[in-house]
Parts: C-alpha cells; structure tokens; sequence
C-alpha cells in the first residue's frame, strides 16, 4: 500500500513538472501538438498507477521523453516560422467589415451556427458589429469590432513572425509594395520585424531587438 501511494505521488509531481517545463496555457489555448502531448502525458501517467508491476523508471521515461519532444517542437517553430505554420497552421480570416467569408468557413468545416456561437461567446450579437474576425490556430475565434463613430479603428496584424496578412493589406488598400517601402523607410527587412500593425490612419512597428536601427 505504501508503495503503491508513494508511486502515484512520485509520477504526479513528475507529470506537474513536465507540463510545466512544456508551458503555461489555458487548455483552450494549446495547439494540437501541446493538447496531443498533454494527453498522451495523462495516459502514459494513468497507466503507471494502474499498472504498479512496471518500473517506476520504465514508467517515467515515456513522459519525459514526451516532454522533451514538446520542447523540441516548440523551440524549432520559435527558430523557424515555416515550420511553425507547418506544424501549428495559421489564422484564418472569416469576416471582413461585416462580411462572412463563406469559403473560408467551408475549408475550416465551420458551420455559421458554430460561427454565431464563438461570437456570442465574445459578446458579438451580429457580424455588422465586426471589422475583422479571424479564427486562430489553436481554434478560437479573435474580434476585433468596428470603431465607433470618433474612434479610432482596430490595428491589424500586416507582418508577423515574417507571415504578411495578405488579405488586410488589401483591406486597408496597401500592398507588398507599400510594405517593403515602409520597412526600407525603418532600414529593416522582413525578417528583423517582431510585428507590425496597421489601420487607415497609422502603423505600430515593433523591430526585433536585435534588428538594426533605421534613421
């Protein structure tokens, strides 16, 4: 009995530890590999306390290792943005100034009452009441509403991570070239930009901080 209460308690710390080392999200925040890794830790974690014939260490291993690969992937997609995309996907936008991108939805398999759901949970009654709504990555579903008459409009992401949003350059009438002039303007390329954000009347860079500084 003791030994069985002193195993459970041994892989539960483990298993807090290694999800800790993995991050810290809400689980509606994790991308398919972390909520993958996150239940294959609980099984192999169930597994060892059900089964107390195996060794601890045999029993400790696979969550490690699991782990560590977690970390592996997540490190690459910080090193590597195709890979990131690759491996997490990339936001999809699904209204534009009120409209419903019906195609969108359909290669997302997102019905519109789905869609009316996610924005009743963000307090959108009605897509007018939207500038642009984007599903993310990890599923969820990003507002941004229209300004109210004197208000300033939302920024929206142009250049993050060195992935242009093609479809809001051309929403605020921008284009490649008007992006390539402005980071030549800061002596920056594309690759040294952390983020950029953009509405009709003004822009938010934000260089990498090893970027080089423009004039």
């Amino acid at each position: 009995m003791l030994s069985s209460v002193t195993r459970t308690c041994v892989i539960y710390v483990i298993a807090i530890a290694a999800l800790r080392l993995m991050g810290k999200r809400q689980l509606a925040e994790l991308q398919p590999s972390e909520l993958v890794t996150t239940f294959l830790i609980s099984n192999v974690a169930s597994i060892c306390i059900e089964e107390p014939e195996l060794p601890l260490l045999s029993s400790l291993i696979p969550i490690l290792l699991l782990s560590a690969l977690e970390i592996l992937n997540s490190t690459l997609a910080w090193y590597l943005p195709s890979y990131a995309r690759l491996l997490f996907g990339k936001p999809v936008t699904v209204i534009r100034n009120g409209q419903i991108d019906e195609k969108a939805l359909s290669h997302l398999r997102i019905t519109p009452n789905d869609l009316a759901e996610s924005l009743r949970s963000a307090e959108v009654f009605s897509p007018e009441e939207v500038l642009w709504g984007v599903v993310e990555s990890n599923g969820s579903l990003s507002v941004a509403r229209k300004p109210e008459q004197g208000q300033e409009a939302p920024l929206l992401p142009i250049l993050i991570d060195r992935h242009v949003y093609t479809d809001n350059l051309q929403a605020l009438h921008y284009d490649n070239a008007w992006l390539a002039n402005l980071l030549a303007q800061k002596g920056l390329q594309q690759k040294d930009v952390l983020a950029l954000f953009a509405n009709d009347q003004r822009t938010l860079l934000i260089p990498k901080k090893a970027a080089p500084k423009g004039g």
